[in-house]
């Protein structure tokens, strides 16, 4: 039975601190670049986990916001649906081997913002009934900075992190000094999901004798003028009365602003927050780069270049219907949208958002900001059995859970989209998760809706603040 931690103890705790199958078909082994050696060894590296056994007892995860993150819930029973059953055996194998059982708390499914209060409640109050908290990006990584959670290269002993069914690019982007206090595996399914996309209408672009981007992506010339030479030419007045409206004309760019809007400044390099030779973050916003990526964004959405941003309370509904009414040449997708995409009439496919230029080196992709990711909290009594746990997830969702996703979304009318599937590898190598607890996506909107470049004064305004909050990073880091 769990117990609650003494008080005494709590602040000294505080203050210290790839289709379903073991993958041996060989059509699967090149399509997602996941290569099952045999059934424990994919890509070369072969699980190595210790036996510890958990007594039968619970292993109990809070999962903050169940809409993004279900894969601790274990299916009630197989249903020949492919990812049902992955996750049903998947989990079954886990509790199996470490004599466990997964007791899932699931938070708030309306606004994801609301588990993170009971998550600080909870650790704060020295409850230890949680081994695992997974929460959004934005709003459980601040978390870190309470000390709430612990450090996983001291205290989670058989996560390798190195391992290739961990999510290196969250482990690089949101954490410093070679301290890791947020993870992601493959089991953290929606860090996959919710990579962004442009999809974008192949039929408009037979109409209109335009090369699809495909190679071009290939040959590192799939630059922001490209986006926006080919939205103005997908602009037409569908109805003659010489107005351009989103009900009834065409477009060439669109989609809900508090994702469309980052993930264009992602992909063309914008970070608010980088790192130094040490690993340490710096602020990344009085900087060239940036100035000049803020310029294209204001030109990809200047009046009568054909883009717009939706800010309707609906995210999607808009735009996502004008995609699949063949009234919008791009679109603004997350991998997990594509397959919502096979009822339209039109053929599309799926790109990564364009470069700024030639000279960047390569294809950044934006992950939403509420993806679910993992914590530990300091009230964990178990971490060896959690680490272990954890990485046995990670390699069987890496092995088996990524080429079943891979196989929705990417077969269209019965076919697969071999074109797309490499658009798909090159957005998951450029993934990042952008640090926003400086500036981000209301800071980007609030530029285009003056419609000029005012970074500077804004810089200027929030310099002190920014500098602060920043001293107060580095000092958590290099304690």
């Amino acid at each position: 039975m769990k117990k609650r931690i003494p008080a005494l103890l709590l602040a000294a705790l505080l203050a210290c601190s790839s289709v379903y199958s073991c993958g041996k078909k060989e059509e699967n082994k090149q399509k997602t670049n996941v290569t099952v050696d045999d059934e424990y060894t994919v890509d070369g590296v072969k699980l190595e986990l210790p036996d510890i056994d958990g007594g039968g007892e619970d292993f109990d995860v809070f999962i903050a916001y169940g809409v993004a993150n279900q894969d601790f819930v274990t299916p009630e029973e197989e249903n020949g649906d492919a990812i049902n059953d992955i996750r049903y055996q998947r989990n079954h194998e886990v509790m199996n081997k470490f004599n466990v059982k997964f007791q899932v708390k699931e938070g708030i499914s309306g606004s994801n913002s609301e588990g993170t209060p009971i998550i600080r409640s909870l650790i704060q109050s020295g409850d230890d009934t949680y081994e695992v908290f997974i929460n959004v990006q934005h709003v459980g990584v601040p978390l870190i900075y309470e000390d709430l959670f612990v450090e996983w290269n001291e205290n989670m002993p058989h996560a390798n992190l190195d391992n290739p069914w961990w999510y290196q690019n969250v482990t690089r982007d949101l954490n410093y000094n070679d301290k890791i206090y947020v993870a992601a595996g493959a089991y953290n399914f929606h860090c996959l999901k919710g990579m962004g996309v442009l999809s974008f209408n192949k039929t408009m672009m037979d109409e209109l004798e335009l090369d699809y981007p495909y190679q071009m992506v290939k040959d590192g010339e799939w630059t922001v003028d490209k986006l926006i030479e080919y939205n103005k030419k997908a602009i037409k007045d569908l109805n003659g009365d010489g107005i351009m409206k989103t009900e009834d004309d065409r477009f060439g760019l669109a989609g809900w602003q508090y994702e469309m809007t980052p993930a264009i400044f992602v992909g063309m390099g914008g970070n608010p927050v980088t790192k130094d030779d040490d690993d340490m973050p710096i602020l990344n916003l009085n900087d060239e780069r940036t100035f000049n990526v803020i310029d294209k964004m204001l030109e990809v959405f200047a009046d009568g270049n054909g883009a717009f941003r939706n800010a309707a309370p609906e995210p999607y509904a808009k735009t996502g219907n004008m995609f699949k009414e063949g009234r919008l040449m791009f679109h603004d997708t997350n991998l997990d949208q594509l397959p919502g995409l096979r009822e339209m009439e039109d053929d599309f496919g799926a790109i990564p958002f364009p470069k700024l230029d030639k000279e960047q080196e390569e294809y950044y992709s934006r992950v939403v900001n509420y993806t679910s990711l993992t914590y530990i909290p300091v009230t964990n009594q178990k971490l060896e059995l959690t680490s272990a746990i954890l990485e046995h997830m990670a390699f069987l969702s890496y092995r088996d859970l990524i080429p079943a996703f891979y196989d929705v979304i990417l077969t269209v009318k019965t076919n697969r989209d071999y074109e797309t599937e490499e658009m798909v590898d090159i957005v998951r190598k450029g993934a990042r998760f952008m640090d926003e607890n400086f500036f981000g996506t209301g800071g980007l909107n609030e530029i285009l809706n003056a419609k000029q470049n005012i970074l500077a004064s804004r810089y200027a305004s929030q310099e002190d603040a920014w500098l602060t909050k920043l001293e107060g990073y580095i000092e958590f880091w290099e304690k």
